[in-house]
């Protein structure tokens, strides 16, 4: 404990933790679907998924169709895009999302 205590209080430690996820927010999420830029995103909780940087989910209005961006270690990402498959009952689409917001 002697080392989290170095690291702030709980809610110090939280709020740095949801800042590190945020600043790993991309520019946009394509559609998985129609293809269009979806710049509404909201950060999803990752705390507990070993491997997970940062995880972003996006509702297109144009499709109804949701679609994530997830940044971490290959084997995390792979199954927690297998985690998302099993909870909506659709297959996963791998894409490629832009560079993170700078700030």
């Amino acid at each position: 404990m002697g080392q989290a205590k170095l690291r702030g209080t709980p809610e110090q430690r939280k709020q740095a933790a949801i800042e590190r996820q945020l600043s790993l927010r991309p520019k946009h999420i394509v559609c998985n679907n129609c293809k269009a830029e979806l710049t509404d995103m909201q950060p999803m909780d990752i705390s507990g998924m070993r491997g997970i940087e940062a995880a972003f989910a996006a509702h297109c209005p144009h499709c109804s169709h949701d679609t994530y961006a997830i940044k971490g270690e290959r084997e995390s990402v792979a199954n927690m895009h297998m985690a998302i498959e099993d909870a909506t009952g659709t297959e996963a689409q791998v894409g490629v999302v832009p560079a993170a917001n700078k700030r």
